[in-house]
Formats: structure tokens, C-alpha cells, sequence
């Protein structure tokens, strides 16, 4: 569905200055503009694409800060929207679930980061590179 052009100039600019608070490592401070920008999406905001977006930065940020639990929502519910279905996504959803002991998820999610694109997971932290490779998920 289509967002008013107004209220998607709007959510673009508190993601952007979400992003420079995140790139500052200011993650409380992103999460604060970020749930900003959640507010601006009319109801139910999961049909727009936009809503992924927004999802995904506040699960980044809670990522950032060790809040596994709310970055696995946040992410999780970003895949359900238009255009959730990205290898990013996917990649910190997998970190996410690594770090809080569900790795089957996190086998999951990676495998499936790769599928969408080979390149996403080779940058990753050797904890993760070594995870994935001893947990290949038979299909």
C-alpha cells in the first residue's frame, strides 16, 4: 500500500537522523527517533514498506544493545511486511538468535541470509562465519 508522500518525507527524516545517532553509537537515542517514526505510520503500519524499515532499525538498535528478545521481535516482524524479505534482515535476526542460545533459529536465519545473497554473511565476526559453517542446514 501506498503512504501519504508528506508522512513518508517525514518517517525518511527521523530515519535519518536515527541512522547518524546510530552511526554515533548513540543506539538509546536512535531507538527513541526511531520509535518516532513508528508513530507517524497509519495503522496498521505493517503494510507499508516503510514499516520495514523502521522495524528493522529498531531491531539493529536493539541488537546493539544486547536486547536480543526485542531485536528478534522487531526483525521478526519486519519480515512479515512489503519488502522485509531482505538478507540483512535475516542476517541479525540469525545473530540475534545466536546470541541468545536459539541456534537452530540462528542456523536458520543465516542460511537463509545466504540464499538471498552469498556476500551478506562473509564479513561477518569469525564466531558467526564459524557458526555457519559447522551448521549448514540440510535442505
Amino acid at each position: 500500500m501506498s503512504l501519504d508522500s508528506n508522512i513518508a518525507h517525514q518517517i525518511e527524516e527521523l530515519c535519518d537522523r536515527g541512522y547518524q545517532l546510530y552511526d554515533e553509537q548513540s543506539y538509546e537515542a536512535a531507538l527513541r527517533v526511531f520509535y518516532q517514526a513508528w508513530l507517524k505510520l497509519p495503522k496498521p503500519q505493517a503494510q507499508y514498506q516503510q514499516a520495514a524499515w523502521v522495524l528493522t532499525a529498531i531491531g539493529d538498535s536493539y541488537y546493539k544493545l544486547s536486547n536480543y528478545s526485542q531485536s528478534i521481535e522487531a526483525l521478526n516482524s519486519a519480515l512479515h511486511c512489503p519488502g522485509g524479505q531482505l538478507a540483512f534482515i535475516h542476517t541479525r535476526l540469525a545473530q540475534a538468535y545466536y546470541e541468545s542460545g536459539d541456534k537452530n533459529s540462528s542456523a536458520e536465519h543465516f542460511q537463509k541470509a545466504e540464499e538471498m545473497d552469498p556476500k551478506q554473511t562473509q564479513k561477518l565476526a569469525p564466531k558467526y562465519r564459524l557458526f555457519i559453517k559447522n551448521n549448514r542446514l540440510k535442505r
